[in-house]
């Protein structure tokens, strides 16, 4: 999804079967949870529009947009090409490259894009880096173009336990790790994210938090099980960790955060 260079974090994951299964799991989960894919105050019946995914992953978000907008041209970047649909199954309104978005994007894409779509980079972005990468992200947009950037909101992070009052060591472990998942991890810049946009002279057009319904509980554990599920292959004690998380779900504590979706307009 983005740089593995040392400014980064490395990517945590995978990029198989089950990490893209988990992706699109997310894309479908994230679409029902706002009810939208591309905010409504973002407008898209401009004659040539042009969009953007950067950290595409699998591409879903791109090809069901590019199927929604067919007048649109969409661009679909990641640092990896390997969880991409195969050529034969994208549409023809849609290009797929590979790209390092820690480093200057080709000037062909400098100010050529009337919408940038962002989502799902907290894993990976530190705060000493997220500045370096807003920045570069903000060079592709158009004046007058949007960026919309879907995040989850960690510091929100909670145990819902209604099992009892039984004892819930790994949802709080859980809690911990969306906080602060290794020694070095840093999230502030994902709640700051309105106060930067206003800092490079955009207008924050939206402030979406999205909170779960009860019904979504087992959505978000789920998709966390997937998750530690692609850890597997360095740390098989994680297995352990996986089982504790499940037991204590199937009794009634889930780990619940709100999701926020901010939306930024660059001036005419």
């Amino acid at each position: 999804m983005a740089s593995t260079k040392p400014e980064s974090l490395p990517y945590p994951l995978k990029r198989n079967a089950i990490a893209s299964t988990r992706l699109n799991f997310n894309h479908f989960w994230m679409k029902s949870l706002a009810g939208y894919l591309l905010h409504p105050k973002i407008a898209t019946n401009k004659e040539g529009l042009r969009i953007i995914d950067v950290g595409t992953g699998t591409g879903i978000w791109a090809g069901e947009m590019a199927k929604a907008l067919p007048h649109a041209k969409f661009d679909a970047v990641d640092i990896s090409a390997d969880q991409y649909p195969p050529e034969a199954f994208r549409y023809s309104n849609t290009s797929f490259w590979t790209h390092d978005c820690f480093e200057p994007f080709p000037d062909e894409y400098i100010g050529a894009f009337d919408i940038v779509n962002i989502r799902f980079w907290l894993c990976i972005i530190n705060d000493d880096v997220a500045e370096k990468l807003t920045k570069n992200f903000l060079t592709l947009l158009k004046p007058g173009g949007y960026l919309q950037w879907f995040e989850p909101q960690p510091d929100t992070a909670h145990v819902v336990s209604r099992n009892g009052g039984k004892p819930t060591p790994g949802c709080e472990k859980l809690t911990q790790q969306w906080k602060k998942p290794t020694p070095k991890s840093s999230y502030e810049w994902v709640h700051k994210l309105p106060e930067t946009f206003k800092s490079h002279g955009l207008t924050v057009e939206a402030e979406d938090y999205l909170k779960n319904p009860e019904h979504f509980y087992p959505i978000a554990a789920q998709t966390v099980l997937m998750g530690l599920a692609e850890y597997l292959y360095s740390n098989p004690g994680i297995e352990v960790y996986q089982e504790q998380l499940a037991s204590e779900h199937a009794e009634g504590a889930y780990v619940d955060l709100t999701w926020a979706c901010f939306v930024a307009r660059k001036p005419l």
